[in-house]
């Protein structure tokens, strides 16, 4: 199950004779398959914790061990999903994560909403330090009986999350107070966010800006689903077209909507929907893009918003998760009302504004590189690791 061979650990750490065979440990990594910032999240402390690392997905169909792209995974097969954030796993689930966790030695668990139920018996138990990230969010802007609905919903699996764990990791700093406004212990409140990986999430050439030469190009990426409000964007092209001439719309990503999506934007041959892209090819995108939008409904710690700034690209977002705290003196643009029209006037201000948006994609960039790197949240992360490692075998 190892994520790096023994041998490249000792030969990368042999100039430090502090560390030994001992300080290796094994770390299981709980989170959706391929998908969302959770995923993300966790493939970046994959690569760069002194750690063994296995992910432990549970929803897909897929069953047992997997060795893909440098990393393991294991596979909790699905029964059904909630709003995509509630996986419910087969019958018998829980026993066969018991057995993997004691036939892979693991020390830790590190789980990272979406939820699953496979895990719910450990709770309990208790027999490992357990950590969780919240990935979800607090609030949707959705009808008022949906968004209470799901609001209790999460209120009350944090609640008893809370009085399972030894820690819960926020990303996002805002929902330390939430959390505290629901009784959880100050102590189990840790913030440590989202990072971004600055030197491949950076400006630079592109062959996307040599095709569309011409060509304004605005860009969303990201998943194409009903939280990320998608359809807006497109419903606001078409003001955007009436005042700015030889201009694009590029949606990258693929998703529940993307069909829906691609119905709306059929008849436009400036809207490109290019589905899934791997990550050099949507750098490529991001390098020749002139802004990226963001009209999400709901958001905790967005890590396509950090990639985009990171890129150096101006952004306009809704004011979502920590969407305000990152924008904040001049890197950015909120949005306000909404709106269709509000969109498209945003995106026509800064399209005939360079020198505007140049300096604001500069900002972006500065403040990303000096805050969110991903060697700075990794290390936190491998800290909080081996103190409650630590402090469980002092017990």
């Amino acid at each position: 199950m190892k994520y790096s061979p023994l041998n490249q650990y000792i030969e990368k750490n042999k100039e430090n004779p502090s560390v030994c065979f001992f300080d290796i440990v094994n770390i299981a990594e709980i989170t959706t398959y391929k998908e969302g910032g959770a995923y993300t999240h966790v493939v970046e402390l994959a690569m760069r914790i002194n750690a063994d690392v296995l992910i432990v997905c549970g929803n897909t169909n897929k069953v047992g061990y997997q060795r893909e792209e440098d990393y393991t995974f294991f596979h909790i097969p699905l029964l059904a999903s909630v709003w995509d954030i509630f996986f419910i796993n087969k019958i018998g689930s829980y026993k066969k994560f018991k057995e993997l966790l004691k036939r892979d030695k693991i020390d830790l668990v590190h789980f990272h909403s979406p939820l699953f139920t496979f895990p719910i018996g450990l709770l309990r138990e208790k027999n490992y330090p357990l950590i969780m990230t919240t990935h979800y969010l607090l609030d949707v802007k959705a009808n008022k009986l949906a968004a209470s609905i799901y609001h209790e919903f999460i209120k009350w699996t944090t609640k008893f999350i809370a009085k399972n764990v030894d820690k819960i990791i926020c990303v996002n700093e805002d929902y330390i107070p939430v959390f505290l406004s629901w009784g959880i212990d100050r102590d189990k409140l840790t913030y440590i966010p989202n990072g971004v990986d600055t030197k491949k999430f950076s400006p630079g050439k592109s062959n996307a800006k040599m095709k569309f030469r011409n060509d304004k190009l605005i860009v969303y990426f990201g998943r194409l689903h009903y939280q990320k409000n998608i359809d807006m964007l497109i419903r606001s092209f078409k003001y955007i077209k009436d005042k700015v001439d030889d201009v694009k719309l590029v949606i990258i990503g693929d998703g529940t909507d993307f069909d829906k999506l691609k119905k709306m934007s059929l008849h436009d041959k400036d809207i490109i929907m290019t589905g899934f892209l791997p990550d050099e090819d949507l750098i490529d995108y991001l390098r020749a893009a002139d802004l990226v939008v963001f009209p999400s409904r709901g958001e905790n710690a967005s890590f396509t918003l950090l990639e985009a700034m990171a890129c150096g690209i101006p952004v306009i977002s809704s004011d979502v998760g920590n969407a305000k705290n990152l924008l904040a003196d001049g890197r950015g643009v909120l949005l306000e009302k909404y709106t269709e029209k509000e969109i498209a006037e945003k995106c026509i201000s800064l399209l005939k504004n360079k020198e505007k948006a140049e300096k604001m994609g500069g900002k972006s960039r500065t403040f990303v590189q000096q805050n969110y790197s991903w060697g700075k949240i990794s290390k936190k992360t491998e800290e909080l690791y081996k103190t409650l490692i630590e402090e469980r075998k002092e017990k």
